[in-house]
């Protein structure tokens, strides 16, 4: 499909921030699926009808800078490689477009839902006291000793079902930093389509389309791909290679 030709974003009406953030979904259930960027023409298009994206002043594609942070032994790394139930991710992501920054939690239970925390951060210099509180609120997650890991860019849209019951984010332009900058590995010809909905047995549209083109669902994650990508040498990795060979399939 010619990209120059058909854009992903064309066709969709728009909706606000304000519209999407009536439909947070902090409780979800996520299912995620890779895709090569050249394919994306082919999930989405169609689908107009059932689905709006977001857009601010004129933009749908809005740049996201991502920091994960972990313990210096990467427990929350190995929790999620060694498939612990109750797991958790940390992290500090900023908005370009809003100039918005949050600590966000985020935990994977053992009912395979997602909860998502969040805590808006300050310009300038933050307050330490609020962050102690916010971690130790979250489930006994330690604030002490953490560190950052892996700096993670990428574009992303974002559309909203016309119910508000679902929510898809389409990431394309990957690319996973050391966190003193000074390695990097892009993935240019990768997308991610996350599906985020309240419910099992939801009659996702996009589900529909993606099962229909052989799409199947995976589990990825930013954090433990970037990590392994950078660091893989120096982490236990083997529950993560059939992804990898996966990824690299699509990016070669």
């Amino acid at each position: 499909m010619n990209m120059a030709v058909w854009s992903p974003a064309a066709g969709f009406a728009g909706h606000s921030l304000a519209e999407q953030t009536r439909a947070p979904l902090m409780d979800r259930i996520d299912t995620k699926f890779m895709v090569p960027v050249a394919e994306l023409g082919q999930c989405l298009r169609g689908l107009e009808p059932e689905y709006s994206m977001l857009e601010i002043h004129g933009t749908r594609s809005f740049p996201y800078d991502t920091l994960y942070l972990d313990t210096p032994d990467n427990r929350l790394y190995l929790d999620h490689h060694n498939g612990k139930l109750n797991r958790f991710k940390l992290r500090i992501r900023h908005y370009r477009q809003t100039g918005e920054s949050f600590l966000e939690v985020k935990k994977k239970c053992n009912r395979q839902r997602t909860l998502k925390s969040r805590l808006s951060l300050p310009a300038g210099r933050p307050d330490l006291r609020a962050i102690k509180r916010f971690l130790s609120g979250q489930f006994g997650l330690p604030a002490a000793g953490m560190q950052p890991a892996l700096f993670v860019r990428y574009d992303r849209m974002t559309l909203l079902r016309r119910d508000g019951l679902e929510r898809v984010t389409v990431d394309t332009r990957l690319v996973f930093e050391s966190p003193d900058c000074q390695r990097a590995v892009p993935l240019p010809g990768l997308a991610i389509l996350e599906i985020k909905y309240d419910r099992k047995g939801s009659d996702s549209p996009l589900m529909a389309r993606l099962a229909g083109l052989g799409y199947r669902p995976v589990t990825f994650s930013k954090y433990c791909v970037g990590r392994v990508l950078l660091n893989g040498e120096h982490l236990k990795s083997n529950r993560f290679k059939p992804l990898l060979r996966s990824v690299h399939g699509i990016c070669s």
